[in-house]
Parts: structure tokens; sequence; C-alpha cells
């Protein structure tokens, strides 16, 4: 959907009607098939090749399920979603559009190295004319603007929140930056796990994640305009989310 059409939705309607409108605009879109081969959808199209039914997955940043519908449909009934989004309007929403979907578990609150009370903003009306639902970050004194839209959530910590999961096929992971913090305290899951990992990330962050992963026996790989996977080539890395597929154990 364009930024003309966010725009006009976000003047137009209350913030619930607008989170309602674009979500549903976005599920007709991938209902349809439409937009395969787009940077905002191809990752969603790619997601039967990321779980099997059976699965066991975990939506951090699950923003107003775009990732966790498909994924609830893939698993299916033997399978179990964990739904991770701190921001209460937009669970709100999250809650209503994945009505009856009984594999999934929504958790309202953010994720990161503790367990305390937290701050969200989100600066993007300024700077695009509408609220980007997936621009929510964790305000811990980076670089909120002074006009951002702020809210109130719970920090957990993802190793402890999911200690007792029997087991952690797939993770995504879309969380504005707080990836290395999310993914490196959850560190024991992965390795007890080895799941298949989505991240979306960039810059420092982005080079941060790969030698992590790298150093646990993960290797990196985008899709290509093709919608193949290809591992990663860092030396022409268009910025694409990351797949991190556990190979073996690196030997110290």
């Amino acid at each position: 959907m364009n930024r003309l059409l966010h725009r006009i939705l976000y003047r137009l309607l209350p913030l619930r009607a607008y989170l309602l409108t674009v979500s549903r605009l976005y599920f007709l879109t991938l209902a349809l098939g439409r937009g395969r081969h787009t940077r905002a959808l191809e990752y969603a199209y790619h997601l039967p090749r990321l779980l099997r039914p059976g699965d066991t997955a975990i939506d951090i940043g699950a923003n107003l399920g775009y990732y966790t519908r498909p994924m609830s449909r893939i698993v299916g009934p033997e399978g179990r979603v964990y739904a991770v989004e701190p921001v209460p309007v937009i669970c709100e929403v999250l809650r209503r559009n994945l009505r009856g979907r009984d594999n999934v578990r929504i958790l309202n609150c953010a994720l990161g190295d503790g367990d305390r009370p937290v701050e969200m903003a989100n600066d993007s009306v300024a700077a695009a004319g509408y609220f980007g639902t997936g621009r929510n970050f964790v305000d811990d004194g980076r670089n909120a603007r002074g006009d951002a839209i702020r809210f109130k959530a719970q920090m957990r910590r993802g190793s402890s929140l999911f200690a007792d999961v029997d087991r952690i096929d797939f993770i995504k992971c879309d969380i504005e930056g707080y990836e290395c913090v999310v993914l490196g305290e959850m560190m024991p899951l992965v390795r007890r796990h080895h799941p298949t990992i989505l991240v979306e990330s960039g810059g420092d962050n982005r080079r941060s994640l790969i030698a992590q992963f790298g150093s646990e026996g993960y290797a990196p790989f985008t899709l290509g305009d093709d919608g193949r996977e290809h591992p990663l080539d860092t030396a022409a890395d268009d910025g694409r989310d990351i797949i991190f597929r556990y190979k073996e154990p690196i030997e110290q």
C-alpha cells in the first residue's frame, strides 16, 4: 500500500480504525497473491519454506499480525505461534486480526535484557505523515523526536519467558534496532533449539548479527530478485531481511 493512501487514511480515521483498515488491506493483498516480488511482501510469501506443520514459532514484533496470520496457517492445529507485541493499541487490533486462531498465544510485552517497565516511542508521523505500525522502538535515550508518540510497556526476558517451551523451530524478529539485544539475551534458547531465524536489520546492528550468529554455526541468506534464497554476499548486500539457518557448530 503506497504512502499517499496511508497518509489519507491516517488523517481521515481514528487510530484504531486506521490500524484495522491498513491491516485488512494487507491481508487482502496476500489473499489475492499480489506483490509477491515486492520488498514489503516477499518474505511473507516465503514463509512456507521456513516453517512446517507442527512447528513452534515466535513472532517478535508481531505488529498487526502480518506474519503471525500466515505462520498460524502454516503450522496448523498441531503447531504453536507466540506473537509478541508491546504497544497496547496495536496489540488490541492484533487480537482482532487473530480471532479464532487457537494455535496463537499473544504476549503484550517487549523483549529485552531485563524485566522492567519501559517506554516505547514512534516518531514516524512527523517524518512520513502517517503512523508507521512497524516503527515502534524501546526509547532508551537513543534518538526519539520530541513529538514522538509514546507508549508504556512491560519488558520481559525472552530466555525466561520461553524457557519451558519444549521446541522452537522458527523466530521472526523485527524490532527497530533492538534485535542484537533481544536475540543475544535469547541465545541460550537458540543454542538449545537451533531455530531458523528471520531478522530485519541494518547498519552496524546488521553486521553484529551476522558475526554473532556466524559464531554460533549459522549461515546467513537473503532472498534474491528471483524469490529464492541466496547466501548473503556482504560485499553486495542490498539490505534485505536475513534468514539465518543453522548449519553446524563452529570449532573453537
